[in-house]
């Protein structure tokens, strides 16, 4: 929740007047940290894209801050991010990775989300193997998934992200590790063509430990192949929700064609989750029979939330539904 002030009156306001470093300090001043109340716009801008020397007064003052106020400061700025993608909060987030609470250290890392440079990535590196507390190595384990991806494209070094891959891979074969460390560690290599990672994953998912079994279906999805066919298939009539929804999703990311028939019948699922995922799903996948299922669909959902979600799966199956007519095909397998 984000209250208005006299430089804004709504977030998504174009175009906005960066408010004076000093009226942010002021309004870092009046913070409430109960979580039902606003944080003000001033805030939620100002601390937008700061310059080095609006870093170092802001720093002064954030330090000041009771550990309450900077955890809800943060969580607003990762709202925030998520809704305006033009709002950079990195030099903030940064400095949130040295802050001595662990909630604020956990918000800062997720704060990074779009950052796709080396320099963050080491400094996740770094929290995953250094951090005190496991839920901010679990947190930087979780982030460094997309740095391998990175790697993968080419868009950061090659020696950097064989770094990331190697320390995940540390992590997920240290028995000694909090499972959900090691779990995080899979689902973050698993963005890498690294030759261990259908073996780790064929393992957890027979390990007979149910959060990771979880996790490979999710790494599955990430490997973007179809080798994990039968499986997911399988797993769709599971009947355990939270692997149907892993499942789901994984047969979207590999754009799974023999599992529209199922994702269809999913779509009216009692489960939030499952139903938005198999919407989702079918977007990705494509193809007529899902363009049909979800054409249909958009005529009788009534949900606002879900009936988004169709929209963007309509245009997303519909995309591939015109290169499929002019007979291109992008499938590598």
């Amino acid at each position: 929740m984000i209250e208005t002030d006299k430089h804004l009156t709504a977030l998504d306001q174009e175009p906005f007047e960066k408010p004076a470093i000093d009226e942010v300090i002021l309004a870092l001043r009046q913070v409430d940290p109960a979580p039902e109340r606003a944080v003000s716009a001033t805030i939620v801008y100002g601390l937008s894209d700061l310059s080095a020397s609006e870093r170092r007064t802001a720093e002064l003052e954030w330090r000041q801050l009771a550990p309450d106020s900077r955890r809800r400061v943060l969580r607003s700025l990762i709202e925030a991010s998520e809704a305006m993608f033009e709002l950079n909060y990195r030099e903030i987030a940064l400095l949130g990775l040295d802050d001595a609470d662990v909630l604020a250290r956990v918000a800062a890392i997720e704060l990074l989300w779009t950052d796709e440079t080396e320099e963050t990535m080491r400094r996740l590196m770094a929290l995953a193997t250094a951090d005190p507390e496991s839920s901010v190595r679990t947190a930087a384990l979780k982030e460094l998934g997309r740095f391998i991806l990175l790697g993968e494209y080419g868009d950061i070094p090659e020696a950097a992200a064989v770094e990331a891959q190697r320390l995940t891979l540390r992590v997920h074969e240290d028995r000694s590790e909090p499972l959900e460390a090691r779990r995080r560690a899979l689902e973050a290599l698993s963005n890498s063509s690294h030759p261990a990672v259908e073996r780790l994953i064929r393992d957890a998912y027979g390990n007979g430990n149910h959060d990771l079994k979880i996790s490979a279906i999710f790494a599955m999805g990430r490997t973007c192949s179809k080798v994990w066919r039968d499986i997911l298939l399988e797993e769709l009539d599971s009947g355990d929700n939270e692997l149907v929804f892993e499942a789901v999703t994984a047969c979207g990311q590999i754009q799974l064609g023999e599992s529209v028939r199922r994702i269809g019948e999913l779509v009216t699922s009692d489960d939030r989750e499952v139903q938005l995922a198999a919407i989702w799903a079918l977007g990705e996948i494509g193809g007529n029979h899902a363009f049909e299922i979800l054409t249909s669909l958009e005529e009788f959902i009534e949900d606002e939330e879900a009936a988004a979600v169709v929209d963007e799966a309509l245009d997303t199956a519909g995309f591939s539904r015109s290169f499929a007519a002019l007979g291109l095909d992008f499938d590598e397998d």
